[in-house]
């Protein structure tokens, strides 16, 4: 079965499920955010394991269900946990999703991810939006699973994120008083923390923060023209500048503390791209 067949085949199951429900934007909650999400009316439930093709989450932190509903007259639809490279998901399935969305009507992706911070003026609990993008995990999200309807198979990536959007998101920040900045996210494989030599190379490199997702998605959204905003909530500083040994504990537990207020933000995004 091709992914194109596989991909029609889990959109054909989620319309029957949502009475083919459009959602106008798609949101992904990073590790410890699942319950962010606001209050939604019509709210229905599809968990991961159920959708034909679906790939499953399995990663602490990660609910795993895809969930439809309407906040202020916004249709949206939110994916509690997303699959990583890491945990040996071919990276061309981990496309499908985002594809899904697609074509299930969706033409805006909010990514938000856990990540460490390479700045000290960037401490936990702050907030980086996404500006652009550095792809170190020696993969592509498009290789070999390409068809037209898709998109191009060499898609421009030079406007990554959507600057509407991250001009948004900087005046919902300032609003709610959270410590922000535009940067550059850096991704690589994991699933170890990386050295303290290969922060200090990374940060040479132009990174403000690393992590192991979103990167993939953002690559898939953009061929698929999706206008794609990005998030990374900051649950520690990198390896060798805090003096302590990290753990996915630790990134879960700040993220526990960062739900408000990424619900706030929440809220008030998905009004604004109304």
């Amino acid at each position: 079965m091709s992914q194109l067949q596989t991909i029609q085949k889990a959109v054909n199951y989620i319309n029957k499920k949502t009475k083919n429900f459009k959602p106008d934007l798609a949101i992904i909650t990073g590790s410890g955010l699942a319950n962010a999400i606001p209050p939604l009316e019509k709210k229905i439930t599809i968990p991961y394991v159920d959708i034909p093709g679906f790939l499953h989450s399995t990663v602490q932190g990660h609910t795993g269900n895809l969930i439809f509903g309407i906040y202020k007259g916004v249709k949206i639809a939110v994916m509690q946990g997303r699959f990583h490279y890491y945990e040996g998901h071919s990276i061309k399935d981990i496309s499908i999703a985002i594809r899904v969305l697609k074509f299930l009507g969706t033409e805006t992706l909010l990514l938000s991810a856990a990540v460490g911070s390479l700045d000290k003026n960037l401490p936990p609990g702050s907030m980086l939006i996404l500006k652009d993008h550095i792809n170190f995990m020696g993969t592509n999200p498009l290789i070999g699973n390409w068809d037209p309807a898709f998109g191009p198979m060499f898609k421009d990536m030079t406007c990554a994120y959507d600057e509407k959007l991250q001009n948004i998101l900087v005046k919902i920040a300032k609003k709610h008083k959270i410590k922000h900045k535009k940067g550059v996210y850096f991704a690589v494989s994991g699933p170890c923390f990386e050295t303290p030599a290969e922060i200090r190379a990374y940060r040479k490199l132009g990174a403000d923060v690393v992590g192991m997702s979103v990167v993939p998605e953002t690559i898939v959204a953009r061929q698929l023209d999706l206008k794609v905003a990005g998030i990374a909530l900051v649950s520690n500083l990198a390896s060798g500048m805090s003096g302590v040994a990290l753990s996915h504990k630790e990134t879960l537990d700040v993220m526990k503390q960062s739900e408000d207020k990424f619900a706030k933000l929440l809220k008030d995004f998905i009004v604004a791209v109304k």
